[in-house]
């Protein structure tokens, strides 16, 4: 009897430790769709500055990749009961992707039919600071005209 309990507690473990194991890969920029199993009532990202993540409804949770690197998510129920809990890695997408580098600078670009440079961490830093700064007069440009203002009267 004792064998039987024994065995059946070692196949739930074997089932159940391959699907904790595996980690969420999500590149930089881009977003993964995950189903939880109930409706959570709070996301917990351990370095946000790595991921986002929020519910869509109460049981899609969209995690996005911010910066390369590696954190965990953690979903909790209204009860405070972990309904889900994982690894995320983040890392640079490579498909359409170029390094280019002169001298000691690394300027990445990202390519379809036109190369446009793109600011990535550990690149030229006078590049990205120009990169990110025009970006965020797009992102600025962009919440004005969804406020209803027009910025260029």
């Amino acid at each position: 009897m004792f064998n039987r309990i024994a065995t059946a507690f070692s196949l739930a473990i074997v089932c159940v430790a391959p699907a904790a194991a595996h980690d969420l890969a999500v590149p930089v920029e881009h977003a993964e769709v995950i189903r939880l199993p109930a409706e959570a009532s709070a996301i917990v990202v351990g370095n946000p500055s790595i991921a986002d993540a929020l519910v869509h409804d109460g049981r899609t949770l969209v995690v996005t990749g911010r910066l390369q690197g590696r954190t965990n998510v953690i979903a909790i129920d209204r009860v405070g009961r972990i309904i889900y809990e994982r690894d995320i890695v983040v890392s640079n997408p490579v498909a359409g992707q170029v390094a280019l580098f002169r001298g000691p600078n690394q300027h990445t670009l990202s390519c379809g039919s036109v190369c446009d440079e793109v600011p990535r961490v550990g690149g030229d830093v006078e590049s990205t600071e120009a990169l990110t700064d025009q970006q965020g007069g797009r992102l600025a440009t962009a919440d004005a005209a969804m406020a209803g203002d027009n910025p260029n009267q």
